[in-house]
Formats: C-alpha cells, sequence, structure tokens
C-alpha cells in the first residue's frame, strides 16, 4: 500500500531519534477486509500499545535528559556523540536532537482510526465499544500532553488517514495554540473516564490502559493547566481529586521493597498502574537506549564497586549489577555528585536501588554513579545481559506524590503523602527512630550539622521548609530515570534553577526538515524563525 504522507527523517546528529511523519496505518488494517468482527478489533488495540511502546525512549529524553542528572564526559571514556545537547541545553533547530514531533502523530493517527472505526462498528456491544474508546481516549490524550509539554503549540489532528480519501491539509497547517491542544486533551480525558464508567479493574493487566492510568493522566494534566496555563486553584482541585480517586478505588499500593517495584520477576505488581511491558523478540528498555547508561562491558575490569558493607568488590560479584555481562556503552554520564548529595545517606533505601557508585580498581578512589534501577536478566543460554525490564510510566507512588504537589499547590499540608513515601525509603523503623528524616524536619537550616552540611551548596534538592522543595525533592529521589525531572522542574518553575536552561528555551526546537516539510509550522519561540 502506498504511502499517503511523506517520510520526514531528522538527520540532526548521527544518533538522531527522529521518526517519521508518515500517517500511513498498517496497510492490512485499513484493507476493506478488515473491521469486520471483534476479534480484528482486538488485534489492532493489540497493536497500538507497539506504538505506545516504540515512543518509549522519547519519554526518558523529553521528560528527563535535559535535567541535572546528566552532565559532563563519561568516566569510562565513551563520546556522548552529541546527545549533551540535551543537559547542555544547546539544542537548535538545526541539532534538536528529536526530529517530526518524534513521530507521535503516527501514533495519534493509529489512534484516530481506532476510534472512528471502533464508533462505526455496529458488530461491537456496547460495553466492547466502551472499552476500545476508554483507553483509546486516554492514550490519545497522553500522547498529546506529551507534546504540548515539549513543544507548547502543536497541530491537533483528529482525524486518521485511510485509502484515498486523505486531505494533508489537516495535517500540512500551523500549529493549534497550546490552550486549543489543552482543551482537546482535557476533553479525551473525560471521554475516557465516561466510557470507563467507573471501571478501576486491571483485566487486562498493567501494560494496558486503564481508568486509573486515565487519572493519573489527568492529576499531570490539571496540575500543568492550573500551574503553567492559568487554571489556578480550580485546577488544582481537580488534579487532588483524580489522585485521590485513584488511591480509594484502584487496586494499588506501595510495595515494602523499593527494588522490587522494578525487578524483572515481579512486573505488573500492585505498585504499576501502567508500564511499557518489553519482553525477547519484542524491544528492550527505552528501546534500547537504557544502555547509554551503563557502560561497555570491555571496562569494566578497570573499575569496582562496593558491596553492602563497604568493601570493594568487581562488576562479576555485585548482586544485581554484573556488567561484566553487559553490553551498554555509556553516552549519558551522570553528574557524580548524585551518590552524596541527592540522597540524604544510605539509609535511604531508594540510593542502592537507583544508583551505583563506582571506583577505580584501588577499590577507594570514587568515579562517579551509574545507574542500577533496572537490572535486566541473563536469558537461558545467554552470554549477555538482556535489558528486558518494564518500564514504568505511572505507578503508587508517583499517586501519592501528584497528591502532596496537589496539596502544596493548594496550601495545604502534604506531610501524610511524603512520609508514606520516606517511610517506605528507609523503612518503618529506621524513619521512626530518626524524626530528622521526617517531613517537615528534614531542613537546610536550624536542623542537625548533619542536616546542614548535606544542603549547603546543594545543585539537586532544597529543605522541607519550602513545601515546593520538599516535593521536588522526593520526586527526584523516587522517580531517577523514569523521565520526571525536566517537567516536574518546568512545572514549579525551578527549570533555571535546576539545569542549565533558560528560560527562553525550555519548550524544544522544530527541527528544519520538518519545518521545510511543513512551511506553514511556526518555529517554537526563542530559536528564531
Amino acid at each position: 500500500m502506498k504511502k499517503i504522507f511523506s517520510y520526514i527523517a531528522a538527520t540532526v546528529i548521527s544518533l538522531s531519534l527522529a521518526g517519521c511523519m508518515d500517517l500511513e496505518p498498517t496497510s492490512s488494517i485499513t484493507d476493506s477486509n478488515y473491521w469486520k468482527n471483534a476479534d480484528q478489533v482486538q488485534t489492532f488495540n493489540q497493536g497500538l500499545y507497539s506504538w505506545v511502546r516504540s515512543y518509549a525512549n522519547r519519554y526518558i529524553i523529553w521528560g528527563e535528559l535535559r535535567s541535572n542528572i546528566y552532565t559532563g564526559t563519561a568516566f569510562s571514556g565513551e563520546a556522548p556523540q552529541g546527545y549533551e545537547r540535551l543537559w547542555n541545553n544547546t539544542l537548535e533547530k538545526s541539532s534538536a536532537v528529536i526530529g517530526n514531533y518524534g513521530g507521535l502523530y503516527t501514533g495519534i493517527n493509529q489512534i484516530n482510526l481506532m476510534i472512528d472505526k471502533v464508533n462505526e462498528a455496529g458488530y461491537l456491544t456496547e460495553a466492547q465499544k466502551n472499552k476500545y474508546l476508554a483507553s483509546s481516549h486516554g492514550l490519545r490524550a497522553f500522547f498529546y500532553f506529551q507534546l504540548l509539554r515539549t513543544y507548547g503549540d502543536v497541530i491537533v489532528y483528529l482525524q486518521h488517514t485511510e485509502g484515498k480519501t486523505v486531505d494533508l491539509s489537516k495535517v500540512a497547517r500551523k500549529q493549534d495554540p497550546a490552550a486549543d491542544v489543552m482543551k482537546q486533551i482535557k476533553a479525551d480525558i473525560q471521554a475516557s473516564e465516561t466510557a470507563y464508567n467507573n471501571d478501576y479493574s486491571f483485566k487486562d493487566g498493567r501494560m494496558y490502559w486503564s481508568l486509573a492510568a486515565t487519572k493519573m493522566l489527568k492529576g499531570e494534566v490539571y496540575l500543568w493547566s492550573g500551574k503553567q496555563m492559568g487554571g489556578g486553584t480550580a485546577d488544582y482541585q481537580t488534579a487532588l481529586t483524580a489522585y485521590q480517586e485513584v488511591q480509594s478505588h484502584a487496586d494499588v499500593a506501595l510495595l515494602d521493597n523499593f527494588s522490587d517495584v522494578f525487578a524483572y520477576n515481579k512486573k505488573g505488581n500492585k505498585e504499576i498502574i501502567f508500564a511499557l511491558h518489553n519482553r525477547e523478540n519484542e524491544t528492550t528498555l527505552w528501546n534500547g537506549l537504557y544502555t547509554s547508561l551503563v557502560m561497555n562491558k570491555q571496562n569494566v575490569s578497570a573499575y569496582r564497586l562496593h558491596d553492602a558493607h563497604g568493601n570493594a568488590i568487581q562488576f562479576s560479584q555485585s548482586e544485581y549489577l554484573n556488567l561484566s555481562l553487559g553490553t551498554g556503552v555509556m553516552r549519558f554520564p551522570l553528574d557524580k555528585q548524585l551518590w552524596t548529595k541527592l540522597y540524604l545517606n544510605g539509609n535511604d533505601k531508594r540510593r542502592a536501588g537507583s544508583l551505583a557508585d563506582v571506583y577505580a580498581t584501588d577499590g577507594t578512589t570514587y568515579v562517579g554513579n551509574i545507574c542500577n534501577k533496572f537490572h535486566g536478566t541473563l536469558l537461558p543460554g545467554g552470554s549477555s545481559t538482556s535489558w528486558y525490564d518494564d518500564q514504568p510510566i505511572y505507578r503508587y507512588a508517583e499517586c501519592l506524590l501528584g497528591i502532596a504537589e496537589a496539596k502544596v499547590l493548594l496550601g495545604q499540608n502534604p506531610a501524610t503523602e511524603i512520609n508514606q513515601i520516606r517511610s517506605r525509603a528507609y523503612g518503618a523503623a529506621y524513619f521512626n527512630a530518626h524524626p530528622e528524616v521526617q517531613y517537615p524536619n528534614e531542613v537546610s537550616t536550624g536542623g542537625t550539622p548533619a542536616l546542614t552540611t548535606f544542603f549547603a551548596n546543594n545543585t539537586f534538592v532544597g529543605g522541607d521548609e519550602n513545601a515546593e522543595e520538599a516535593v521536588l525533592k522526593e520526586r527526584m529521589r523516587e522517580f531517577l530515570f523514569e523521565g520526571k525531572r525536566w517537567h516536574d522542574i518546568r512545572l514549579f518553575n525551578k527549570a533555571v534553577k535546576y539545569s542549565t536552561a533558560n528560560n527562553t528555551r525550555l519548550l524544544w526546537p522544530i527541527d528544519e526538515t520538518t519545518l521545510s516539510t511543513n512551511t506553514l509550522l511556526e518555529q517554537t519561540p526563542g530559536y528564531g524563525d
């Protein structure tokens, strides 16, 4: 089947993550012999999640890499190959790293097709229609929210391309204002909620969209529209209610052990609300980009880790992180200070659950840290680690901290939710015995000498005396490597404080290829014409 929109490939840098703005649905699915029965609809619905998963690396790059998690060059010597433009915030239209809106319009087109065909399907029951429409509207809102936060004004495209009935003017046009994009996002959220009809079950598993996922998205969306788009108190209250509904009605809970949330053998656990499912012969974590956080296994012999007792060990001796079986090439070097300045102390289990401190072969010379949140698996007969961990998009910890965010913006006390997260992080016994780590006692001034020292010149987190700083601190500690940090610091207008960005370039530039293909597009403010 011939293409019905032009292929756009950005050649920004050698490892550019450009997608095509090819709006052609899967040909076998748009043929006249399709869309005839419920089995075909179910098959197409499963395919939608392949599209959602195909953008896994975009969620991380858009959501995290421009923040202060990453910096400098890798201690093991690998070159960043242009990705330094992200954490250095030197993006330009000629070097945008991600081109063509990340290719999300191809996925949006698939969702549009699904919505239209389901509405037309007289062979589906109302319950069946509602199931598919609920998830499709939720996913479309999710896609557009990624675009809104990243580019601001974007084209709202609600049609689908099929056969020869394509009107390219529906796509090849100027962007819609961000306010109109947000209006459509909220409309899709409402449509999703209505179709779910208060069904909070995860009957298809937590790798499929659900009402709880829609409510989590609703919380994010209304916090953003409230803080960044003038919605104010009314939107904050809507966000709070959405998160509280997940808390009250969904089958979710914090796991006792932080690291268990991400364990390969505990996929789909009760803390997960929505995750991208990775497995053998399908795709790997972040669409293969996760390996940019770990070093090449040929370099491992030059470094050591420390075990739980502080003894220097080889990577192969680590309980979890055996990079002698890895295949990474470190393109995303982490700020060396994360190990000492992000987490208050080693009693916070999120530190070792998220980071591994790396030393020279002498075992005492600290050189940096690498990601330790996802451990992968060694398949039977395999000779290297396979990164088939699932990628969390929403989990219950974010529900609790979303409640905390909304309360802070409403002038309410977030102590209950923050302390639930901290109690899990430290373990109840340590948490109860050490009031200094309980909110609001982790302060930068007037606390213990250890606290004062910890917060002095800290480039990552602030003290509990400022509620916004407290919730940002908890979110960074909790969601490291989950694609949240850039959006978090932008939400609270802290991007300049906690990154190398300036306020005129917080959005993403449109790459030159996309601009030349659609001459009606206007460049993102701050990046020229």
